[in-house]
């Protein structure tokens, strides 16, 4: 028998906002009110990337520096985690999110959130929707200076896919026995769209409806 899975991304997919930046500002507030006159910093910094000049997981590393500072611990960050899903859900929801995850659980799917969002947040928000599962983007925290960085791969593109067969294997799971749905705004998550039965494109841009076209990915609107 098939085992059934409902994968789901996180930012612009089940939230109607990305996380990363809003949660930045929203830990600044909290443990360094100076630390927002920052913004600009990282408003570079996020052009920078758009450039291409530096990957992803720097920019991640520079924010987290940037906005919450030396001296977190595993204490601090549950607490800003359980104090920012307090902030975003419900309000942030998005309304065919909650829809799709009542017809996933209705057909018996096994729900999981797949994300690039930080796991010290997005665990709790995923829980907090019934999420059965939360694979996110890991953090450590730097040896010197204590602060903190993302740990192992950002879980974006194709590493979802390694992530997913890494948690199917563990469960003792055959990937090619299972019957999966995945829901993404974004066409970076082609290498899981195309690795499960099914694909559907959340709010998504105009070319990335077009390639959801071209490689046969359903399209749908969330909010």
């Amino acid at each position: 028998m098939l085992r059934r899975f409902a994968f789901y991304d996180l930012d612009k997919t089940v939230l109607r906002h990305a996380t990363f930046t809003p949660f930045l500002i929203f830990a600044a507030r909290r443990r360094a009110l100076w630390r927002v006159a920052l913004l600009p910093v990282w408003i570079g910094a996020m052009i920078g990337y758009k450039l291409g000049l530096y990957a992803r997981q720097t920019l991640k590393n520079f924010g987290l520096r940037l906005f919450l500072g030396r001296g977190v611990t595993e204490a601090d960050l549950v607490a800003l985690g359980e104090a920012f899903t307090d902030h975003v859900i419900p309000r942030w929801v998005a309304p065919g999110a909650a829809a799709a995850m009542q017809r996933d659980r209705a057909e018996q799917r096994e729900l999981v959130l797949v994300t690039a969002a930080m796991r010290f947040y997005a665990e709790i928000i995923g829980r907090r929707l019934g999420f059965a599962e939360v694979i996110a983007t890991d953090h450590a925290f730097d040896p010197e200076s204590h602060a903190v960085r993302v740990e192992g791969d950002n879980c974006y593109g194709a590493a979802k896919v390694a992530r997913v067969e890494a948690m199917l294997d563990g469960r003792g799971i055959d990937g090619a026995e299972c019957d999966c749905v995945f829901y993404s705004d974004s066409a970076s998550d082609a290498p899981l769209f195309d690795w499960c039965r099914v694909a559907v494109l959340v709010n998504g841009s105009a070319k990335a409806r077009r390639k959801a076209g071209r490689r046969g990915w359903e399209v749908t609107r969330f909010y």
